[in-house]
């Protein structure tokens, strides 16, 4: 006596891997569930002159457990933001493998 759940397709979007730039092609269903790729957020740009005012303004250290950071005083204020997507074969297989120290792309 259950009831099956069918998913109605509310719209088909085609957007791009920052991995690898594939395009990945996103079916969203009507109850905000998606398929097709994965998803991480938004990303903030900033320019090189909103960067500089705050790194300018300095940085304090914040403690999460026993692991220590610093943390800018001041946010960048971003003049725009874009979606971070994956395709699924670099979502499972691993294809970026970024050096956080360098911030240097290894592929």
């Amino acid at each position: 006596m259950y009831k099956t759940m069918k998913k109605e397709i509310k719209k088909r979007l085609s957007k791009k891997c920052l991995c690898c730039g594939r395009e990945v092609r996103v079916i969203v269903y009507s109850k905000s569930d998606y398929r097709g790729g994965h998803f991480f957020g938004k990303l903030p740009l900033t320019t090189k002159a909103e960067d500089k005012k705050s790194f300018e303004a300095g940085t304090h250290i914040e403690k999460i457990g026993d692991f220590e950071m610093n943390v800018l005083n001041i946010d960048p204020k971003p003049y725009a933001f874009v979606e971070y997507w994956e395709c699924p074969k670099c979502y499972w297989g691993g294809r970026l493998k970024v050096n956080t120290c360098n911030r240097i792309v290894v592929k």
